[in-house]
């Protein structure tokens, strides 16, 4: 069990976003009463946090809509605007539901405190309807940094002077940008260090990382420019059983190494890159044919592709050349290193491509490689439906109901912890199943077929 400080996510709640009509909510905070695999939680002050969460439920039942959510949160608040998301993504089961904002919530624990951010969007038009940052205190109370509605913006700041000179015009810009965020105006301007809490803040959703099955650029950190983490990173897929014993790093250009790409395709990446590498020291591309690593030097990119060196070759590999699973291993792998530590990530389908034996294998390294780094993950894998390698508050479920998606807990069913729940899950005890119509197949009626 970790203790210290860290930058954690405590809980996650969305309403009226694509199959989530009601409030749902994801909370990492452990059961306290729970003893079992202590390992698997983060002390934190007061607080007891788990190091991951894995939701299950049947296809179409909104595992990939809770990921999505973050992440639609996620770019609206790293960009500071809803000007240019997609805003078609209300729930369409309800007649009203374009007339009802997206609300986003985020509880997050930074350096010992717990605060709330949040807002609500409209779907009509991207405005921000609502934005709202608190403390949560231990007593229970709530300290205001700021609530934002579409006519005013109010806090519990005691502000004096040129502070609060500045507050207030930020505040009164922020009324003739309706689709930009309070909080990353805030974290942009010069504030006293007192106030620096919303840059903090802001930085956390910075460093929070999304990862899909189809993620074309890898978000967490890249190996060339770090021979210990390339170590690292070639003894995990020998570890994996991948075939591959070595990464071989060729110098190149951005222009040699996508030469054979259409020209649209070309440019439309290379306007991506250079805005994703405004700020960052290395950037990681998986594209659909080729492994790059990306870092801006003096306005001109460094460009490094990837080779995989396998027993017995002559030759290296390049990475649209290996399976499937070995490819997502890319996305995965790094998560166990130490640069990833203080970082919450978000991965849709874990197993995606993966043998059973090497999914459970890698949540195994993962809470022996870790001490503060959280995921959350959507799978299928009920072979991770085991006390002895999960606990029961760990584990989510996703079900579809009549009129959206509803999200629980399996410790709500109080099982025991020598229970075998796998087995339990898929016979239907705890719902996030499909459910298969009986029907004749080829029969087209004919009663000679029953």
């Amino acid at each position: 069990m970790y203790k210290g400080a860290a930058d954690m996510l405590v809980r996650f709640t969305v309403e009226n976003f694509r199959s989530f009509r009601d409030i749902a909510q994801i909370s990492l905070v452990a059961n306290g009463r729970l003893n079992q695999l202590d390992n698997h939680t983060m002390t934190i002050g007061d607080l007891k946090l788990l190091k991951a969460a894995y939701v299950y439920g049947a296809n179409a039942s909104g595992k990939s809509n809770l990921i999505k959510a973050v992440d639609f949160a996620r770019e609206i608040i790293v960009e500071g605007s809803a000007r240019n998301v997609r805003l078609k993504q209300y729930n369409k089961m309800i007649e009203d539901g374009v007339n009802q904002p997206g609300v986003f919530q985020f509880e997050i624990l930074i350096q010992n405190k717990v605060y709330s951010y949040g807002f609500a969007l409209s779907y009509q038009d991207g405005a921000i309807a609502e934005e709202w940052l608190y403390e949560l205190r231990k007593n229970g109370t709530e300290f205001c940094f700021f609530v934002r509605d579409k006519t005013d913006v109010t806090t519990d700041l005691s502000l004096k002077g040129t502070q609060k000179t500045r507050f207030d015009i930020y505040a009164e810009d922020i009324r003739s940008v309706p689709k930009d965020l309070f909080l990353t105006e805030l974290a942009e301007k010069p504030l006293q260090e007192e106030l620096g809490i919303f840059k903090q803040v802001y930085r956390w959703f910075e460093a929070l990382i999304v990862i899909f099955p189809d993620s074309e650029f890898g978000p967490l950190p890249f190996v060339t420019e770090n021979e210990e983490m390339q170590r690292q990173f070639e003894k995990f897929l020998m570890h994996f059983d991948t075939g591959i014993q070595a990464l071989d790093v060729e110098h190149t250009t951005i222009e040699d190494a996508l030469e054979h790409w259409p020209k649209d395709a070309k440019e439309n990446f290379l306007k991506d890159v250079v805005h994703k590498l405004s700020d960052r020291e290395e950037f990681g591309v998986r594209g659909p044919d080729v492994l790059l690593a990306l870092r801006r030097h003096n306005n001109e990119f460094i460009a490094k592709k990837l080779r995989l060196k396998h027993r017995e070759a002559y030759e290296g590999f390049d990475l649209h050349e290996e399976s499937d699973g070995t490819q997502r291993l890319f996305d995965l792998v790094p998560l166990l290193f130490d640069e990833v530590e203080d970082r919450v990530v978000f991965v849709d389908e874990i197993d995606r491509n993966m043998h059973p034996n090497l999914t459970r294998e890698f949540v195994e390294l993962f809470y022996q490689h870790t001490n503060n780094t959280q995921m959350v993950v959507t799978t299928h894998e009920s072979s991770l439906l085991d006390l002895k390698l999960l606990r029961r508050d760990e584990i989510w479920l996703i079900e579809r109901q009549l009129k959206g998606s509803a999200l629980f807990s399996l410790d709500d069913f109080k099982v025991r912890y020598d229970k075998e729940i796998e087995k339990a899950y898929l016979l239907g005890r705890y719902g996030a199943v499909p459910l298969f119509d009986s029907f004749e197949i080829f029969t087209d009626g004919d009663p000679s077929h029953n």
